[in-house]
């Protein structure tokens, strides 16, 4: 009888301490595809090819997509990845907006508007995706660039993204921190 209820709280605490890792390198790899995110929306073609305006909207809008082009390749099995690095974005546009002097009052505020924008952006994204229409979409999300250069880039990305697993991504991304 001691054995079996030995053998319960064994499994018990590996079952415990298991979820205690596995959320903690959830959280590792989430902050590390979402710097790896924000690294690949400020691409110098971007800016250059596409003609993507270089403003705080520019930004937003590369950083969006590129969440999205991840979020849509991760995500099956990488929710808990995926919901870690939304919240890394929450608290750098938290940090950002503070930084650009917004009072405290006022930040939930914009977050939250911002948020509303690029989860709706989300959704145009996942309709152009069924659709086969990026470039329809493309031109209602972001104003003022070259459509076409910007969808082939997305293309580009798509394909390269393709052939890569969530851990080679997030292993090239501490390895370029460590060389740094």
């Amino acid at each position: 009888m001691i054995s079996l209820y030995r053998r319960f709280y064994r499994s018990l605490y590996q079952r415990l301490a298991f979820g205690v890792a596995r959320r903690r390198l959830s959280r590792r790899y989430g902050e590390l595809l979402y710097k790896s995110a924000v690294r690949a929306s400020r691409n110098e073609r971007l800016f250059t090819d596409c003609r993507l305006a270089d403003t705080a909207d520019g930004r937003l809008d590369s950083l969006t997509l590129h969440m999205y082009l991840y979020m849509r390749h991760f995500s099956p099995r990488n929710d808990l990845v995926l919901r870690s690095m939304m919240e890394f974005f929450v608290r750098d546009l938290d940090g950002s907006l503070r930084e650009l002097g917004t009072s405290d009052i006022r930040v939930g505020k914009r977050v939250r508007g911002v948020l509303s924008r690029v989860y709706g952006a989300f959704s145009a994204y996942g309709d152009a995706e069924s659709a086969q229409d990026w470039r329809a979409v493309l031109s209602r999300n972001i104003v003022d660039c070259d459509l076409s250069a910007l969808c082939d880039y997305r293309a580009s990305f798509s394909a390269n993204l393709a052939g890569v697993s969530l851990r080679e991504l997030v292993g090239s991304a501490v390895s370029k921190r460590v060389t740094k």
